[in-house]
């Protein structure tokens, strides 16, 4: 009997290894699908879906297409204005602050325009400061000088972020959001570029504030940085127990770069913040006066990823 045992015991050892080989060669013939994630939901497993916006392909309602200055994000456009783009089928929302609601807004207000410039100097009768001045916000320093290939990959489309709160202005502003017009989702990450505004004023200063034109890298003796900070938010409140996740768009270090200026399209990791129905963007420096932040605070987005 004992050895009768021992044959069956090898014998159903013997066969669980074949079957244990035998699917372990089959999954590895099972390809990874990028676009869908399993999650357990219960007993129940369902797939999520995954999109990548890329602001390609949306048509010119939605975008800043008159000048680089984006005319038509503002009340005082006389033509149609600037709408709001919600992309489809995730329901993210990319506004200026107020639009959709009927009335005219005004980008300096705060929020998303989608654009195609990039005007990296300046462009044809244009002269002194003006590639880096808020005549031409809505640039990204990034592709070929003016050939409208600045987005990711030399993708055409991008969006245009602006807007920021500190002890200055935070009794009247609010900090620019994405937010989804239904539902909720994970936004994983995008990538994100400086702005021709905010990368010129970084390397050659502007007189806003002090009245002095300080490269940022002479900021603080030689300390001086620029940040983009993300906060999440569900129906319950705060994500990620109401820590941001950021990124330094600039950072200096005895008057050296030790990150950035970002002038190259760079992954920002989003997904720390968890399933939300909305993000809050904030943009920090340390170059800021009587007025506040004097570091334009515009940053350019593309390729953003987002798990439904």
């Amino acid at each position: 009997m004992k050895k009768s045992l021992i044959n069956k015991t090898l014998l159903i050892a013997t066969i669980s290894l074949g079957v244990l080989a035998s699917c372990t060669k089959q999954n590895d013939l099972i390809p990874e699908i990028p676009s869908q994630k399993k999650s357990l939901a219960g007993p129940q497993k369902s797939l999520l879906s995954s999109y990548t916006i890329t602001f390609e392909g949306i048509g010119s309602s939605y975008m800043a297409n008159n000048t680089s200055y984006g005319d038509n994000a503002y009340s005082s456009w006389a033509g149609t204005q600037i709408a709001p783009y919600v992309h489809s089928p995730s329901n993210l929302k990319f506004a200026i602050k107020g639009a959709g609601g009927g009335s005219p807004v005004d980008y300096w207000n705060g929020g998303f325009v989608v654009s195609d410039w990039n005007n990296k100097s300046n462009a044809p009768g244009k002269t002194g400061d003006w590639w880096y001045s808020y005549l031409n916000q809505c640039s990204v320093y990034s592709g070929t000088d003016g050939a409208k290939n600045g987005g990711y990959a030399g993708s055409s489309n991008f969006a245009v972020m602006f807007g920021y709160v500190d002890s200055y202005n935070s009794s009247y502003a609010t900090r620019p959001k994405l937010d989804f017009t239904s539902g909720s989702g994970v936004v994983e990450g995008m990538y994100v570029c400086l702005s021709s505004y905010t990368y010129g004023v970084i390397q050659n200063g502007n007189t806003f504030g002090s009245g002095v034109a300080t490269p940022l890298k002479d900021i603080a003796g030689g300390t001086g940085y620029l940040k983009l900070l993300a906060y999440g938010f569900d129906s319950n409140g705060a994500t990620n127990n109401g820590d941001p996740v950021e990124i330094d768009l600039a950072r200096y270090n005895n008057h050296l770069p030790v990150a950035g200026p970002l002038t190259s399209w760079t992954y920002f990791d989003l997904s720390d913040l968890g399933n939300v129905t909305r993000i809050e963007f904030n943009i920090e420096g340390n170059d800021s006066g009587s007025y506040g932040l004097n570091s334009p605070a515009y940053v350019c987005i593309d390729n953003v990823k987002v798990t439904l």
